[in-house]
C-alpha cells in the first residue's frame, strides 16, 4: 500500500509537497466571505494579469558540498518536475508555492495556453515571512512561446542573473560558467 508522502513523493519527483494547511499562512477574503489560506514559502511566484499559461518548474540536485565545480552536462539534464501548490487570489492573480526548497537549480518556466500569446507582470517572493524575506519584481512581460523566467539555487537564494553574486564568468561553445571564489560558486548552464 502506498502512503500519502509517497504518493505525494512520486508525483512531485521525490519533493513532497505539503498541504497549504501545515503551515500558517495568511488569509484573505474572498467574494462572499469566505476566508481561505494563503500558502506561503521559500519560493512564491506571483503571476498577475493574463493568467491564462502553464507554468512548470524543474530542479536540479547542487548540493553546497559540490558547488566548488561545475555540474557537468550529464549532471545538469538530471532535472525533475515539481509542482508548486497553486492559488487564485481575488485580485485576479495567480501564486505558486514551493513550501520547503532542497539544495540546487530551480527553473520557473512559463508558456501561453493560446497561440495569440499573454501579457503578465511577475513578481518572485524569496523565504515569504520569514527573517530573510526578499521580493524580486521581474516587471511586465509579454509571452509568446515557452519562456524562462528565472533559476534559482537554493537556499542561497542567488538568481543566475544576478551578477553582484559573482565575481566572473567563462563561455564556450556550449555552456557559460557563473563563478565567486569568495564563496567557491561555480554555476554551469549548458546551452539547449
Amino acid at each position: 500500500m502506498v502512503s500519502r508522502a509517497d504518493a505525494d513523493r512520486n508525483a512531485t519527483g521525490g519533493v513532497i509537497r505539503e498541504e497549504a494547511t501545515t503551515k500558517p499562512a495568511e488569509k484573505q477574503r474572498q467574494a462572499g466571505g469566505l476566508a481561505v489560506a494563503r500558502p506561503h514559502g521559500d519560493l512564491k511566484l506571483v503571476i498577475a494579469g493574463d493568467v491564462r499559461m502553464r507554468l512548470s518548474v524543474k530542479f536540479r540536485e547542487y548540493p553546497k558540498s559540490r558547488r566548488n565545480r561545475p555540474l557537468t552536462r550529464y549532471e545538469a539534464r538530471q532535472e525533475r518536475n515539481v509542482l508548486p501548490i497553486v492559488t487564485r487570489t481575488a485580485e485576479g492573480s495567480r501564486e505558486a508555492v514551493i513550501e520547503n526548497t532542497q539544495e540546487g537549480i530551480y527553473v520557473f518556466s512559463v508558456e501561453p495556453e493560446e497561440e495569440a500569446g499573454a501579457k503578465a507582470t511577475f513578481t518572485l517572493k524569496i523565504f515569504e515571512m520569514a527573517a530573510r524575506e526578499r521580493t524580486r519584481k521581474f516587471g511586465a512581460r509579454t509571452i509568446t512561446g515557452r519562456t524562462v523566467l528565472f533559476k534559482i539555487l537554493m537556499p542561497d537564494a542567488i538568481l543566475w542573473d544576478d551578477e553582484s553574486a559573482f565575481t566572473g564568468s567563462l563561455e564556450d561553445s556550449i555552456s557559460e560558467t557563473k563563478f565567486n571564489p569568495a564563496t567557491g560558486l561555480y554555476w554551469r548552464e549548458f546551452r539547449d
